[in-house]
């Protein structure tokens, strides 16, 4: 077995999905004997006052270096502002943890066999290499979604220099990593072309955890304490950020007002307020916002939904495969995706026939397809079976663990090969 670091901007007791994604393998590694240590942040993308309470820090090191436990794994905790806020206050946080991340890496503490790290930010590749080589260890980068490509066909990013110091440090990245993984097919097609000939590249997918993502009952006290009971319900749980495109609910909020439909948007992000502010400005009585939910209430919300919703921008194309797929798939519900039509996800929820995919830009058949399917009852049921048991056959936690211990013995030769 090896010892593993996790270099990560963020973990538990952080809310967000790639602190859940990587919280929930250091323990499917753990499991398969692997020794972990978690290099990470202080919680600073969504507070969680359980988890904090659940998973205290202590300071290990002044006040810039806490500690807590994590299930019988050590993490480390590099003091940074408590919220995402601007650029500007992201560069912050991404340079004192870069800067004292590596610092304290060099402890004892932290010596490895791997070191998997996992964007955003592209950066944490680089540094990763860094600690990998300090300790004579291997360096996995996870590439979660492909940067700067969505922020350049964006026009977030112009500047011709800039664009060419990000292309570098890409390059830089991948040339200095012993294995570079990412989550889709479609994703590793682009990376071909990038990563070299010297560096491995594997599809290893996110996951879910099943346990926790799992069916509940349509109807429930939470369903009838929100109004949920005598509607068709459809719901969307994440992030709302600039990945995400909510005009189409908007919009078929206004055109089904009066009709016995319910859309929930629940998260946290820089639009919500923004969506809150637009739906009490149009009066729309049938959409409702709320802030960042509990993981554990995930569940709970997507089963008292009829059609659960991902909403993306155009610019998502293939830089990136939205985790909440399977976690949706996994509370076996059926999906119904708005976004670009040969973008990986679009394909993966047609051909696996878990939901329906509506183009970018095409809100008119976002609406009608929302009135075709609060008829379809039949049909619904079959899709979210059929995204249950696929969720349950390949996109478990243990799963991917296998995964990544297979790679990792290929790195080391200290993992466990598996079949």
């Amino acid at each position: 077995m090896a010892k593993i670091l996790l270099h990560t901007l963020v973990f538990p007791p952080d809310g967000n999905s790639n602190a859940y994604i990587f919280g929930d393998l250091a323990l499917e590694l753990k499991n398969l004997g692997h020794e972990l240590v978690v290099l990470t942040t202080t919680p600073h993308y969504n507070l969680d006052e359980e988890a904090l309470r659940a998973q205290p820090m202590r300071p290990e090191r002044g006040d810039w270096l806490l500690k807590s436990d994590y299930y019988g794994i050590p993490c480390y905790h590099i003091k940074v502002p408590q919220v995402k806020g601007s650029i500007a206050t992201r560069m912050k946080t991404a340079i004192l943890f870069h800067g004292l991340g590596f610092y304290a890496a060099l402890g004892k503490e932290f010596s490895c066999d791997v070191v998997l790290s996992q964007s955003p930010p592209l950066s944490i590749g680089l540094v990763s290499a860094w600690i990998a080589k300090k300790h004579r260890a291997k360096a996995v980068y996870l590439v979660q979604d492909i940067f700067p490509d969505g922020l350049i066909d964006q026009g977030k990013i112009k500047n011709p220099l800039l664009i060419r110091f990000l292309r570098l440090l890409e390059r830089k990245v991948y040339k200095s990593s012993d294995a570079v993984t990412s989550i889709s097919d479609g994703l590793v097609e682009i990376l071909r072309k990038r990563v070299p000939a010297t560096t491995l590249l594997r599809t290893i997918p996110n996951f879910v955890n099943t346990e926790l993502y799992r069916p509940l009952p349509r109807h429930s006290d939470f369903s009838k304490e929100h109004g949920l009971d005598d509607r068709f319900v459809a719901s969307y749980v994440g992030n709302m950020g600039n990945a995400q495109n909510f005009a189409p609910v908007m919009a078929a909020a206004k055109a089904l007002k009066g009709l016995p439909f319910k859309f929930i948007l629940a998260g946290g992000g820089i639009k919500q307020e923004a969506l809150a502010r637009e739906a009490r400005e149009k009066n729309l009585e049938n959409l409702e916002v709320w802030g960042y939910q509990p993981r554990e209430v995930t569940p709970v919300i997507n089963a008292s939904s009829d059609l659960c919703l991902v909403l993306l921008s155009s610019h998502v194309k293939n830089f990136s495969f939205p985790s909440k797929i399977y976690t949706i798939m996994a509370c076996g519900r059926p999906i119904l995706l708005y976004g670009h039509p040969e973008a990986d996800v679009s394909r993966f929820v047609q051909e696996s026939k878990i939901g329906w995919v509506v183009p970018d830009g095409d809100v008119e058949g976002f609406c009608e397809t929302l009135k075709r399917l609060s008829g379809d009852r039949q049909t619904l049921d079959e899709y979210g079976r059929r995204a249950l048991a696929l969720a349950k056959e390949r996109f478990t936690a243990k799963a991917v663990a296998h995964s990544y211990d297979d790679l990792f013995a290929t790195l080391t030769g200290t993992g466990r090969k598996t079949a």
